[in-house]
Order: structure tokens, then sequence, then C-alpha cells
């Protein structure tokens, strides 16, 4: 993905003043708790249950719920459960907060269209891997315990599921960071005197830089997707993004900081 990068200025012209080193404790890591048990050991035939209940999701092609048999199954992997819902500090804490979209009543009173995942939606998740884990594992020929499969694959899915929530669900938009509960299409500043400003101020820029600025920064389109919407060639796209940004440092310079702290979030 292209990233915005504008050249330095001349010592002569404006300047923005750099932020100052924030004095903050570093945060805390969590230490991921030792996988020991996976089974409660009172359901021996585990294999075959994992092949009855793939060859019935097939045969109902995923419509119907797996029933008690599944049921039977999460039962008996209970303890795996418990240490996966223990992780959840740990992977907070290494892998940082990430956010889904906000869906239905979700979205009445709130700015922004994410929401921080919660451990309700971690739980929902690990539940997702396992019956995932447990349908790999019935189309593999003989060979390892179901155990066996799912101490190998399943705490490497959860990560890999959990940090593929850090992209967006609109492809043509940039990747969500840390701070992404705040992102909404178009982006709305928390304060309603910054909103204001910064939308009364790029109104009155010529149009093409308008448009440049508010899809790069208000609607976090990628420079390639903007440059599609704008109708013309990368370059050409971002030298017009470029002259918009230096035009608002130099005549307003909160707007301009304004726009480019978006990209931070």
């Amino acid at each position: 993905m292209r990233e915005l990068l504008l050249e330095p200025l001349d010592a002569a012209a404006i300047q923005v003043q750099e932020e100052p080193a924030l004095d903050i404790a570093l945060p805390q890591v969590f230490t991921q708790p030792e996988l020991t048990t996976l089974q409660r050991g009172k359901f021996p035939q585990v294999e075959l249950l994992a092949a009855k209940l793939y060859h019935a999701h097939v045969a109902h092609q995923g419509t119907s719920a797996l029933g008690p048999d599944y049921q039977a199954l999460v039962n008996e992997f209970q303890p795996l459960f418990a240490w996966a819902m223990a992780c959840w500090d740990y992977l907070l804490s290494t892998e940082g907060c990430r956010f889904v979209s906000r869906n239905g009543d979700e979205k009445l009173y709130a700015r922004g269209d994410y929401r921080a995942v919660t451990d309700r939606d971690f739980s929902r998740m690990v539940h997702r891997i396992f019956r995932a884990c447990v349908f790999a594992f019935a189309q593999q020929p003989p060979g390892p315990s179901l155990s066996t499969y799912v101490r190998a694959h399943f705490w490497a899915a959860v990560v890999h599921a959990y940090q593929q929530l850090n992209e967006p669900a609109d492809p043509r938009q940039r990747t969500l960071t840390a701070y992404s509960y705040l992102r909404c299409v178009p982006y709305q500043f928390l304060n309603a005197y910054h909103h204001d400003l910064v939308y009364t101020i790029l109104q009155r820029l010529p149009y093409p830089e308008y448009q440049a600025l508010d899809l790069y920064f208000l609607n976090f389109l990628t420079l390639e997707t903007a440059a599609q919407t704008m109708g013309l060639p990368p370059d050409a796209s971002e030298e017009i993004l470029r002259r918009g940004l230096l035009t608002l440092l130099r005549d307003q310079r909160l707007v301009y900081c304004l726009l480019r702290q978006i990209e931070r979030y």
C-alpha cells in the first residue's frame, strides 16, 4: 500500500512543533497460562464424533445446527475453552485491542462505525475456530488424535483470526489501527468546533484538493483507491493531495494538524 510522504519544508517555511514524548509507564504484558489438559476424559470416541458431525454438516450444507452431539464435544473439551478465555488478557497485551463494525442498534447514539472487541466476541471466535478445527480434522487421513490436532492448530488459528480484525471491512480503506474506534465514514471529529472548522475550510479549497483530502482523510481510502475515484493516475492524485496539505499548513495550520492526526487512528 502506498504511503503519503510529505517532503520536509525549508527552514524558513512554517513548521509544526513536534509533540513532546509522553512520560507514561509501559503497559503490562500478561503471561499466557500453560495449556495442560484439553479434554475432560469422559468421552473417549471424540474422533468418531468429529467425523459424524462433519458428515452431518456437509449433508445439510451447513444450514442446520450441530445439535447435542456438538454440545457433547464442547463439554468434553471444556478445559480447552477455559484455557482460551484465560488467555484473553495475554492476547490483549501482546496484540492490542481490535475493533469490529457496529451493526443495527449498536449505531444508535454512537459516533464511530466501530466498537472494541469484547470478551464475549472473543468467546464466539474461540468456538468458531474450534468448530473449524474439528471439521478440518475430520477431513484429514487417519493419523493423530483430535486432541493432538487441536493442540497444534487451535491457538495459531485464534491469533490469526484476531489479527485479521485489524483489516477494514471495506478493502478500499486503509488498515485499521489501535484507535480505530474513533473512526467513522465520513470522519467525525469528537470536538464540534474542530468538526465544523475542518469541513468549512476544506470546502473553500479548489475542488480537486478538497476531493483528494476528503477521500484520503475523511473517508480513509487508500491512495490508489482515491486516485481511481478521482479518475487520475496515482502520482497526479498524490500531488493534488500534497498541494492541498501544504496550502492548509500555510494558511490553516490547525486544520492541517487535525487532518494529519487522523492518520494516527
